[in-house]
This record gives structure tokens, C-alpha cells and sequence, in this order.
């Protein structure tokens, strides 16, 4: 078990080893890329000039290096001055559109809540209009004996539950007494 432990830890040295070796080997083709292209011609760029005008380099020099700390800071304040204000545009503007969204959402569930009610208003007004009219169709051409039909007539078309007619002969309805949730005195209908 030992030797399987030491051959596993072998062969992740190894691995994290050829790794770094990769890595140190990019990072020093960077930076001899670096010194080649950049920081040796800059050198002898700044050599050449110190040998021909030793006073304006020397200048040059300080205040480059005196001048470096601001501009550094300069950079730094207004990138996080400008990052700030997107920032605080972006937030404001995700705040306004959750405003508006719930206010739309707010017109939407009144609108509904309306609807709903003038729905629930007119479905009533209509039911009431056409039980109205059946009495007096059912009464202009039968008389006042179509009242207890119209009753019954209505009480099916609008009871949760369903009647039967019954075989009496006085045009009762016979509610059915096994329907779910119903309670219902049974009487007889049948003359003594």
C-alpha cells in the first residue's frame, strides 16, 4: 500500500514538476521577448540622448520618476471613478425597470380584478334576464300553472346537483338523494 501511495505521490511530483518547468520556461521566452523588443532598445535610446544632452535626460529622468506615483494614481481614480458611475447607472436603471415592471404588474391585477367583477356582474344580469324571460314565455303559453315548472326547470339548470323526474303525477322533481355532499328529506309524493 506504501509503494502505491509513493508511486501515486511519484507521479504527481513529477507532473507538478514538468508543469512548473513549462511555465518557467514561457514566462522567461516573455520576458527575454521583453528585454529584446523593449527594454534594450529603450536603455541605449536613453544612453544615446544622455551622451548627446545630458541635462534635458536628466530632467527627463526626475520628472518621470517624480511624476510617476500621480499618473499612476490618475488612472487609478479615474477608472474607479468611471467603474463608480456605471456602476451606480446600471443599478439605477435595474431600479427603475423593477419601478415600472411592478407597475404594469399592479395595472395588469387591477385590470383583472375588474374584469373579473364586471364578468361575475354581467354573467349575473344575464342569468337573471333569461330565467326572467322563460317564466314569461313559460307563463304567456301556459298560464299560472307554468310557475312550478319555470321552478323546477330552474333549480335543475342551476343546482350543483341533478334532478330526476319522478313518476308522480304531480310534476314534482325527485332529487337525486345520492349525490355527493346532498342531504335530502325524502317525503312521499304519492297520494294516501
Amino acid at each position: 500500500m506504501n509503494t502505491r501511495r509513493t508511486a501515486q505521490d511519484n507521479e504527481m511530483h513529477e507532473s507538478l514538476s514538468g508543469y512548473f518547468e513549462r511555465s518557467a520556461l514561457v514566462v522567461r521566452q516573455y520576458a527575454d521577448s521583453m528585454e529584446h523588443h523593449y527594454a534594450r532598445p529603450a536603455l541605449n535610446y536613453a544612453s544615446e540622448h544622455f551622451h548627446s544632452h545630458p541635462i534635458l535626460v536628466t530632467f527627463l529622468t526626475i520628472f518621470c520618476s517624480l511624476a510617476f506615483l500621480p499618473v499612476l494614481s490618475f488612472i487609478g481614480l479615474s477608472t474607479f471613478a468611471v467603474s463608480s458611475i456605471v456602476l451606480f447607472a446600471f443599478g439605477s436603471a435595474a431600479i427603475a425597470a423593477i419601478i415600472i415592471e411592478l407597475m404594469f404588474v399592479a395595472f395588469l391585477v387591477f385590470a383583472l380584478w375588474s374584469l373579473f367583477i364586471v364578468a361575475v356582474t354581467l354573467t349575473s344580469f344575464v342569468i337573471f334576464a333569461y330565467v326572467t324571460i322563460r317564466l314569461g314565455v313559460l307563463v304567456n303559453s301556459d298560464g299560472r300553472s307554468a310557475v312550478q315548472e319555470w321552478v323546477c326547470e330552474t333549480r335543475r339548470q342551476f343546482s350543483p346537483f341533478k334532478a330526476e323526474e319522478g313518476k308522480a303525477s304531480d310534476g314534482f322533481a325527485i332529487i337525486n338523494q345520492n349525490a355527493p355532499g346532498i342531504r335530502v328529506k325524502i317525503e312521499d309524493t304519492a297520494d294516501d
